[in-house]
């Protein structure tokens, strides 16, 4: 497949704010929303460069209630793991393709990553692309469901800034 960022990347490049992280009911035809674990305003940003590399942050604000320390160093387990396990991050270089149905598929090879298991591997996403009363907004879907132990369904959806 041919990589098709720069076809794309005037409306793709910048910084995306997360706007609601979903986990829906993989095993219905409805998509039954089942969950939002990340709250109903989770804190994450997604830059993707002019160039076509991205950074992906993405955090459960409560879990960022500020440290006994101002120093990173001195945080105590307890810290690091209640920051740690909220926490996902990771950035490469991507490659944009178009699919048969008129999609946007994207594949990040991680160069960086809280997850070290990550690295030198792809994220892949199916990207979908619109724009309501002005605004730009880019739905991110997994290419398969991620079940977990109650069988849900991931996605997010970002806006631009």
């Amino acid at each position: 497949m041919t990589n098709v960022f720069k076809k794309h990347r005037d409306k793709l490049a910048g910084a995306w704010s997360l706007v609601s992280w979903e986990m829906y009911d993989a095993e219905g035809p409805e998509k039954k929303l089942v969950s939002r674990p990340h709250g109903d305003k989770p804190l994450g940003k997604v830059v993707i460069s002019q160039s076509g590399y991205l950074c992906a942050i993405l955090v459960k604000p409560a879990s960022l209630t500020p440290l006994q320390s101002d120093d990173w160093s001195k945080a105590s387990d307890e810290e690091v793991l209640r920051i740690g396990r909220n926490l996902t991050s990771y950035a490469g270089p991507m490659d944009l393709h178009e699919t048969k149905d008129g999609g946007l598929l994207w594949h990040t090879t991680v160069e960086i990553a809280n997850n070290p298991n990550w690295i030198g591997k792809l994220q892949t996403r199916r990207a979908e692309y619109s724009e309501q009363d002005g605004v730009a907004y880019m739905t991110l879907r997994p290419v398969k469901a991620y079940v977990h132990k109650v069988g849900l369904l991931l996605s997010f959806w970002l806006p631009h800034q």
